[in-house]
């Protein structure tokens, strides 16, 4: 009498491959996930240097018809109360000097601390990476000192051009900001 032998794996194979399966995994997320945030990282130091040179641009510009000011950050729609809404977000400096499939990807808003006027791009899927074109809003300079930098959880703040210094920002948008208005930059 002939044997009917099963094909098949036994039980302690099966389990052998999925214990093999989950080291793997457990590799292989975390370098992962830490590739995706260096991209994001890199996405807003190239977003942050275009508005830089885009900024630099206008004020040579600027400088050649008279004026010799950086761009202002004014435009906005109007809310209810028939004021600019400065978190609009179809606002035409958002995509002033980017694609508009880039700056799709970012959310924009504008506030003021003190003489210095903060447009923020928060990236859309991390609101902890920010990058920010401070400029000065006190009549009679308005325009003349300016500054682009951008921040991340590993980096508050990273200029790419500008006057301004990081004490002279303090109070103006940052990474750390994003859920805790209290928390801004400079602050402990």
């Amino acid at each position: 009498m002939l044997k009917n032998k099963s094909k098949g794996f036994t039980l302690i194979e099966l389990v052998i491959v999925i214990a093999i399966i989950g080291i793997l995994a457990t590799i292989a997320v975390p370098a992962f996930n830490n590739s995706v945030r260096t991209a994001r990282v890199a996405s807003a130091r190239a977003l942050a240097a275009t508005i830089n040179t885009g900024v630099i641009s206008d004020f040579i510009q600027s400088t050649m018809s008279g004026s010799g000011a950086y761009p202002a950050v004014t435009d906005g729609a109007l809310d209810a109360q028939q004021n600019i809404n400065p978190a609009d977000p179809d606002n035409a400096f958002k995509s002033k000097y980017v694609d508009t499939s880039i700056a799709d990807n970012w959310n924009f808003s504008y506030t003021d601390v003190g003489d210095i006027r903060f447009a923020t791009w928060k990236l859309g899927v991390d609101a902890s990476i920010v990058v920010v074109y401070a400029v000065d809003i006190t009549g009679g300079t308005e325009g003349s000192i300016y500054n682009v930098y951008f921040s991340h959880q590993d980096q508050e703040f990273t200029s790419v051009g500008g006057k301004y210094t990081e004490l002279d920002l303090a109070g103006g948008p940052c990474a750390h900001n994003n859920s805790t208005p209290a928390k801004v930059l400079g602050a402990a």
